[in-house]
């Protein structure tokens, strides 16, 4: 039974949290948002620092991944959590002495 809490809890610390704000009239769709994820964590841009426009979107990255893999599972987590409840939201990612804070925001009315 302590295994199942501890993974519980491991689940959850690696799960998006998403903005507050919504009801923003000027965001990308949904398969946007996946195109999106597949540009960003589909090259290199997940293994450095950067921001980057994909129409009313914004996505930067503080830190880095350590692999494309957990870009995938982050920027998804934000998808599925937060699009079409939130203008957007953030996922922060640690592992092995390496960290990540990805922000992904659906849309231009910042």
């Amino acid at each position: 039974m302590r295994s199942f809490s501890f993974l519980l809890f491991a689940a959850s610390a690696f799960a998006a949290s998403c903005y507050s704000d919504s009801g923003c009239g000027n965001c990308e769709s949904h398969d946007s948002m996946y195109a999106a994820r597949q540009d960003f964590c589909g090259s290199d841009k997940w293994s450095f620092q950067n921001s980057e426009a994909w129409g009313d979107a914004l996505i930067s990255l503080s830190g880095h991944f350590d692999s494309p893999q957990s870009c995938w599972d982050g920027f998804a987590q934000i998808i599925d959590q937060c699009y079409g409840q939130k203008n957007g939201g953030t996922f922060d990612w640690d592992y092995n002495g390496n960290s990540a804070h990805l922000d992904v925001d659906f849309c231009s009315c910042r």
